[in-house]
């Protein structure tokens, strides 16, 4: 269990440092529409699927009493969001589609080989009925859902300039 409670320190710390090493601070305001916008999803995904009994974390952040629900807090309100935010900075808009699909790749591929380590090898996680590549592919498809859900609020924006009434 010790272990177990050193990845989830591990996990919040790396988010921290994530945002602070990689979120310039004028994107500060920026970054909290990925962030707040994933963690609505996660929540409720993540919710959907250890109901369902496919995928459990037998050591959380805190503990059973102080618990609503038995998903993962730190994964669902650090880690990924914090994906999230990076994604959505660093999206390659400008680049061509193939070049959009291997960065969708690479972030998804990352975050499922880390999963599937701490699957393995620790009690963070357990996979029920879930398996690795359901993983995959819906991380894949909740990020690039958020980020276009990213892309539409910000054109809703308007330049700080032409805020005033």
């Amino acid at each position: 269990m010790i272990i177990e409670r050193l990845v989830i320190a591990g996990a919040i710390l790396l988010s921290i440092l994530l945002i602070w090493k990689f979120v310039p601070r004028e994107k500060a305001r920026e970054a909290w529409v990925p962030f707040l916008s994933l963690s609505s999803l996660t929540w409720a995904a993540g919710l959907f699927v250890v109901e369902m009994g496919w995928i459990s974390y037998p050591v959380q952040l805190f503990s059973k009493e102080n618990q609503v629900n038995e998903s993962s807090f730190t994964f669902e309100f650090f880690l990924f969001p914090v994906l999230a935010i990076l994604f959505s900075l660093y999206y390659p808009s400008s680049k061509k589609i193939h070049t959009k699909w291997l960065y969708a790749i690479i972030f998804s591929g990352i975050f499922t080989i880390a999963e599937v380590i701490l699957e393995t090898y620790t009690n963070s996680v357990k996979y029920d009925e879930w398996k690795w590549y359901w993983t995959f592919f819906s991380v894949m498809l909740v990020l690039m859902a958020n980020h276009q859900y990213v892309i539409w609020f910000k054109k809703g924006l308007k330049p700080s300039g032409e805020n005033h009434a």
